[in-house]
């Protein structure tokens, strides 16, 4: 038995050498940080977010209102969401609630009847875009224990006799709200709290118990834990808390919104409307989302309870920058429609007036009437952020719930195609802002890749005609080449147009699938780019990732930073990166190399004069630690730093929903002996130290947000690999006992009796 413990240990020990041996690399390097180096300003808004309802990351996520389908104005299918169960039903128009407010449910009960909302369902199988009708089909409202729901609802009475119950349907679930229709021969509301007993799943149940026709519409239902509900200021809409939160621990100095998509709509004729998304919650419009596919089972609407007024206000209470994103005018079913109309015009196959024709049916065209009305909306959306409230469209803010102005500074020019036309159409409306308004600096987005003959064609546009215009520009990469463009800006003009870049994000190359493509991997990959960004700020005024939230099961992109469900929110890697960097960044860069980008580690260093806190960014890609030293000259005397981190054993290693905390960053201390640190940098890590100096030593810096890892990353692969090589070593141990016992007994068989005589 002792040898096949001792074969066991052996084995134990070979595994455990093996790895610290594959893990760790003595490999020492210096990174000087002087004083005399500190170099140009860092842009004071360089990190923000997007937001943008793709994914029912708005409808269905940041909206605290669980109803889907609220108003019966789907066009893909009026009674998406709804399970109804009546003598009859259907979905009328004839006595609308208001113009904007079509479409209302006409019921007629002969006993019982009911009617549920499922909310916002999953409609996939996890990690795929299957199509799980189940799913689709299955009540997904998230409901707390002991909180409390607003129901809310219009009701019209037509000869219904009988009570109206109405609960939340989940097992567990006991407390109902009752009431009559009597003597609501006209649209009336009802409102009443409701409490959950449980935590659970499930959807709101509507019962009517008679005889007779009632008209419902405009149904809702609110946690009225819900950021922002019924405060004075966020007078009609709340949102999502855990979405709240999440955001603002990102501390985004910007926020874009609502998407380039969704700003451009499908056709000229949806243009995205912002006068839509404000007021009282019934009156505002609704339209179908541009990512709605109803053949393939996601029927997606804009309720805009989410609206402009509400986008303002998130940036005022976070203290970011809004950025409202606006249309050219331009508008295609898609860009690669747009693309190959051009390669026939640029081959001959269209004629200049098949050429012009088709750009005068996807875009609104300057001196038409059409073309002042759309430009004057814009105007008029300027005046609604920072307008006194003596104009029209500042009195409009102020019934909105806000009397002072927003601090808006920045709009963006948005649009799927460029070329002349968008030039000709962003000309227009730069004139008509600047001689309304003259402190709004716009940011021109005319898509074209990055190093393309288009991209330096428009930036030379921008250097000639509006030199104080921001180009703006999108980085969407996969396999492993953001990595390449590191080094993207460090040959981009310092005197010319400054870079905003609006949405980017990147899919890891071989690791995951879905969900899990947001691994430590991924953040590692967009850490490298960063540093590069940060590296370059003076010419890069502002950046953020996208999508930044999408449902679990519903996802129309493959990445995003913050992935939910109705109960949760699961903060990805690459979260955590945006997270780490936006928190941590000097004032001004400080050129320091390290020189070990062959290596696969890189850095960027930016300090804060007036804070003294130097910070260092430091990513390693390589599965090996390494030996590094800081040297810290001219900044007096350093005692200690703090590094805020994150680090993995393999690649895939992500945060699932439903499933346990595995990376998160985490923190240690340093202490630096003669201004110098020689620390070990974790294998494929992302790295922020933060270095206080003179009078500040003790400087208060970013504390990360309490988390619990609960436990490490395990790779699929060592799930299955680890019993087995238990499993190995039991057998292994099982023989070699056997084996033992079968020796010694044979040995005891053998051996000769007091007699002389062998055992028998």
């Amino acid at each position: 038995m002792k040898k096949a413990v001792s074969l066991f240990l052996a084995l134990a020990i070979i595994v455990s050498v093996t790895v610290i041996a594959f893990t760790y690399n003595k490999n020492g390097k210096e990174l000087l940080i002087s004083k005399d180096n500190i170099s140009y300003d860092i842009s004071n808004n360089l990190y923000g977010v997007s937001l943008e309802d793709v994914n029912f990351a708005v409808d269905g996520g940041l909206s605290s209102n669980l109803v889907n389908n609220n108003s019966f104005e789907y066009e893909s299918d009026s009674l998406s969401a709804w399970n109804i169960d009546a003598a009859s039903y259907s979905v009328q128009s004839k006595e609308s609630l208001n113009k904007n407010n079509r479409h209302y449910l006409s019921v007629t009960v002969d006993g019982e009847g009911t009617a549920i909302n499922n909310g916002y369902t999953e409609i996939y199988d996890y990690k795929t875009y299957n199509l799980n009708e189940k799913k689709k089909n299955t009540s997904d409202m998230g409901f707390k224990k002991g909180e409390k729901y607003e129901f809310s609802a219009y009701f019209k009475n037509i000869g219904f006799k009988g009570d109206i119950i109405v609960s939340l349907n989940a097992k567990g679930n006991t407390e109902e709200y009752k009431f009559s229709l009597d003597g609501y021969d006209e649209w009336t509301k009802v409102i009443s709290q409701i409490e959950s007993n449980v935590t659970a799943d499930g959807g709101l149940l509507i019962k009517a118990v008679g005889t007779g026709t009632f008209l419902m519409d405009f149904v809702t239902l609110v946690p009225i834990e819900s950021y922002g509900f019924y405060s004075e200021e966020w007078k009609y809409s709340s949102i999502r808390s855990d979405f709240y939160s999440a955001v603002k621990e990102l501390s985004p100095k910007f926020i874009r919104f609502p998407g380039s998509i969704a700003s451009n709509g499908g056709n000229t004729e949806k243009l995205y409307n912002w006068k839509s998304t404000i007021g009282p919650l019934e009156e505002r419009a609704q339209s179908e989302n541009p990512w709605s596919d109803s053949e393939n089972g996601r029927d997606y609407n804009n309720s805009n309870a989410v609206g402009f007024y509400e986008y303002f206000m998130l940036c005022e209470d976070l203290n970011a920058l809004p950025i409202p994103a606006v249309s050219a005018g331009i508008s295609v079913e898609s860009y690669e429609d747009y693309r190959e109309k051009h390669s026939d015009y640029e081959n001959g196959e269209l004629t200049e007036n098949e050429w012009r024709s088709y750009l005068d049916s996807v875009a609104l065209k300057p001196n038409t009437e059409k073309w002042e009305k759309y430009v004057n909306d814009i105007i008029d959306l300027i005046e609604f952020a920072v307008g006194g409230i003596d104009s029209e469209w500042g009195a409009v803010r102020a019934e909105n719930g806000r009397t002072e102005p927003f601090a808006m500074k920045y709009l963006e020019i948005d649009s799927e195609i460029g070329g002349d036309i968008y030039w000709r159409n962003f000309d227009s409306i730069y004139k008509a802002v600047k001689k309304a308004f003259p402190h709004i600096i716009l940011i021109a987005s005319p898509k074209a890749e990055a190093e393309s003959d288009e991209f330096k064609e428009n930036k030379a546009i921008i250097n000639a005609e509006y030199p104080d215009a921001v180009l703006g520009e999108s980085c969407f990469s996969e396999g492993g080449k953001l990595f390449e463009k590191t080094h993207r800006y460090d040959s981009y003009e310092r005197s010319g147009a400054k870079a905003a870049v609006g949405e980017w994000s990147v899919k890891s190359d071989g690791y995951g699938t879905v969900q899990t493509k947001n691994n430590i991997w991924s953040a590692i990959e967009e850490a490298a780019y960063l540093t590069g960004v940060e590296r370059n700020a003076d010419v890069v005024r502002m950046i953020s990732c996208a999508p930044l939230f999408s449902k679990v099961n519903a996802q129309c992109e493959d990445v995003n930073l913050v992935w939910f469900d109705s109960q949760e929110t699961v903060l990805t890697p690459d979260y955590y990166t945006q997270m780490l960097f936006a928190n941590n960044i000097g004032t001004k860069y400080v050129s320091a190399k390290l020189n070990m980008e062959q290596q696969g580690v890189f850095e960027a260093v930016t300090v804060d004069t007036e804070e003294q806190v130097i910070y260092v960014k430091l990513v390693n890609t390589q599965n090996k630690n390494i030996d590094l030293t800081l040297n810290i000259q001219g900044f007096g005397d350093i005692s200690a730093a703090s590094n805020q981190y994150m680090s993995e054993l393999f690649k895939a290693a992500c945060n699932e929903i439903g499933g346990k905390l595995h990376v998160a960053p985490r923190e240690k201390e340093y202490t630096f002996k003669n201004n110098k640190l020689n620390f070990n940098l974790d294998g494929l890590s992302v790295n922020v130290i933060r270095i206080p100096y003179g009078d500040k030593n003790k400087a208060e810096l970013y504390v990360l947000p309490e988390t619990e890892i609960v436990t490490p990353y395990i790779h699929p692969a060592f799930k299955i690999v680890i019993p087995s090589v238990i499993m190995f070593l039991l057998a292994v141990t099982g023989l070699a006992v056997l084996a033992n016992r079968y020796s010694i007994r044979k040995r005891a068989k053998n051996k000769p009796s007091e007699n002389g005589e062998k055992k028998k």
